[in-house]
C-alpha cells in the first residue's frame, strides 16, 4: 500500500448521517474523498500528495478510501466527472440564444464566474500541469475538455453554416484557440488578481467578436 500506510484492523470510520440510505451514504464518503483530495494537490501538488495524506485529510482509514479509490488517477477522474456536471449548467444554455457571440460569451462568463466562486483555479493548474506529465491524468482532462468543445463545436458550426459568422480559420483550429483561452482564463482568476467580472466580460466580448467575426444581426432560424 502507498508510502507504507498502516493501520490497526480496528480502526472504524466515524458514525454519522444516520437515517441514511446506503447510496446517501456513499455519496457523502465520496464527497468527503473528493474534497479531502482536492485540498491536498493544491497544497503539495499531485506528485507530492500520497493517499496516506488524503486519508489524514479526510479522517479516513486507508481501507475505507481504496473502497471508493483505488488510486489518486481514479480520484481525478471522479473530481473531473462532477465538473463535467457543472459545465452541463455553464454551457448547457449555449443553444438558448440565437447569437453566436452572446452564446459564447455568456457561457464564457458562468465558467469564469463558478471557477473563481468555487476557488477551483489553482487545482484546474495542478490537473493540467499533471496531465503533461501523466498518461491516465492527461487521459481524464483531455476527455473533459473534449466533452466541453462537444457542447460548444455544433453552436459555431450552425452560426457559421447560416452565414452569422466568419471566423477567419477553419472550425477545427477555432476551436482549438477558443477552448486554449477558455482553460486559461479558468486557470488565472482574473477576479481573483482584482479584474472586475464585468470588464473580463467587456474584453472577452471584444475578443469573441473579432475571432468569430459577426457578420451582421444574429438571424432567428426559427424565424
Amino acid at each position: 500500500m502507498e508510502d507504507g500506510v498502516y493501520f490497526e484492523a480496528t480502526q472504524a470510520e466515524p458514525l454519522d448521517g444516520h437515517g441514511q440510505t446506503r447510496a446517501e451514504r456513499r455519496d457523502q464518503q465520496i464527497q468527503r474523498i473528493l474534497e479531502a483530495a482536492k485540498n491536498c494537490f493544491v497544497r503539495s501538488g499531485f506528485q507530492g500528495a500520497s493517499m496516506q495524506q488524503i486519508c489524514a485529510e479526510c479522517g479516513m482509514s486507508p481501507g475505507a478510501l481504496y473502497r471508493y479509490f483505488p488510486s489518486k488517477e481514479s480520484i481525478v477522474e471522479a473530481i473531473c466527472e462532477a465538473d463535467r456536471e457543472d459545465d452541463m449548467t455553464c454551457f448547457g444554455a449555449l443553444t438558448q440564444t440565437h447569437s453566436a457571440v452572446d452564446a459564447l460569451v455568456e457561457a464564457a462568463m458562468a465558467h469564469i464566474t463558478y471557477t473563481h466562486e468555487k476557488g477551483s483555479a489553482a487545482l484546474f493548474a495542478e490537473m493540467r500541469s499533471e496531465s503533461m506529465r501523466n498518461p491516465a491524468v492527461r487521459s481524464t482532462v483531455e476527455g473533459h475538455k473534449q466533452q466541453v468543445a462537444d457542447m460548444i463545436a455544433p453552436v459555431l458550426k450552425e452560426a457559421i453554416d447560416r452565414g452569422e459568422i466568419n471566423p477567419p480559420v477553419d472550425l477545427n483550429i477555432l476551436m482549438a484557440i477558443v477552448m486554449s483561452v477558455g482553460e486559461g482564463m479558468a486557470i488565472n482568476d482574473l477576479p481573483a488578481r482584482g479584474v472586475p467580472l464585468d470588464k473580463v466580460e467587456v474584453a472577452l466580448r471584444a475578443m469573441i467578436d473579432g475571432m468569430l467575426r459577426p457578420t451582421g444581426p444574429a438571424k432567428d432560424p426559427k424565424a
